[in-house]
């Protein structure tokens, strides 16, 4: 039996799954980043912040009700479980803005699209870390 504040299923098998539900999410970000810059003309930080914040809330159902399912099946959903993703997943936005700008500054201003890409992934690891051993748990 699994102690309660421990991750339960192996990386083997979430993993895979993370990495599904991040590919989503970063559809979902780069396509709403893409309509808010280069369609409505919002600056790249703006636009990366609202890409940000519908990506996360749809990774957090995602992950809630299939990645982690397993150590989550008797937990709601919670406003404790949502802001300690948002946590992690700023932990991630701080990385992808670092990339992002690096990118646009040091190599090409053009490349907005793949700077964000670029950033996306550099957050993917601390991520699923912070996910994994932190948000979805089992508690007490």
């Amino acid at each position: 039996m699994q102690q309660p504040g421990k991750a339960v299923t192996p990386i083997k098998f979430d993993l895979p799954k993370f990495l599904i539900v991040g590919a989503m999410g970063t559809a979902t970000n780069l396509v709403v980043f893409f309509l808010v810059v280069d369609i409505l003309s919002w600056d790249p930080t703006s636009g990366a912040l609202g890409a940000f914040i519908i990506a996360v809330s749809q990774n957090y159902l995602l992950n809630n009700f299939w990645t982690f399912s397993r150590q989550m099946q008797h937990s709601p959903l919670s406003l404790q479980g949502y802001s300690r993703f948002m946590f992690v997943a700023l932990g991630g936005f701080g990385i992808n803005l670092i990339v992002l700008w690096m990118i646009i500054l040091f190599f090409n201003p053009q490349l907005k699209v793949m700077a964000q890409a670029a950033g996306i992934l550099g957050g993917t690891v601390f991520n699923y870390i912070g996910s994994k051993y932190w948000v979805f748990i089992l508690r007490d």
